[in-house]
């Protein structure tokens, strides 16, 4: 929206300018607020897409929604095991970038949580941990690169 004004110093003008500085300023935080929702949207999106294709030993029983809070909007993701499928357990040498000095294998429990045979849960299912899957991670760095295609769609309408 490229506006200019020149204007006389007139009260006449001076309310018109006015008039168009108010209308700009709905309009940039409508768009602010379309931009915000446009990025949670495509952030479910690629977190959905993310913990469908996690390699997970067990149940998938995640959520991912967006919800509006104070300065745009969150994505959450909810269930018993995403902390599992984010940052996996049990294998001892995979690492989530973003934790430091923490990951699978480091996560200690009862029993031979570090057991390289693997160990054996829920009625006999036998596991050796699982990877970090990082979908969430994932979803971040891919909306990092996307940010700007999605600003100039949002500002150029």
């Amino acid at each position: 929206m490229k506006r200019r004004y020149n204007i006389e110093l007139s009260d006449k003008e001076i309310k018109e300018l006015r008039q168009g500085l108010n209308d700009f300023n709905k309009w940039l935080k409508q768009k602010s607020e379309e931009l915000c929702k446009r990025l949670a949207d495509l952030g479910v999106t690629k977190a959905e897409l993310y913990f469908s294709q996690a390699i997970y030993d067990g149940v998938y029983d995640y959520e991912i929604h967006a919800e509006k809070c104070a300065g745009g909007y969150a994505v959450k993701a909810s269930g018993e095991k995403i902390l599992f499928i984010e940052f996996g357990s049990g294998l001892i040498g995979y690492g989530h970038p973003e934790v430091q000095n923490m990951g699978p294998g480091t996560f200690p429990g009862k029993g031979h949580w570090n057991d390289p045979k693997g160990w054996y849960y829920e009625h006999g299912k036998k596991s050796h941990g699982n990877p970090p899957n990082m979908p969430m991670y994932k979803s971040v760095k891919e909306l990092e690169q996307e940010l700007e295609r999605v600003v100039k769609e949002v500002f150029k309408s």
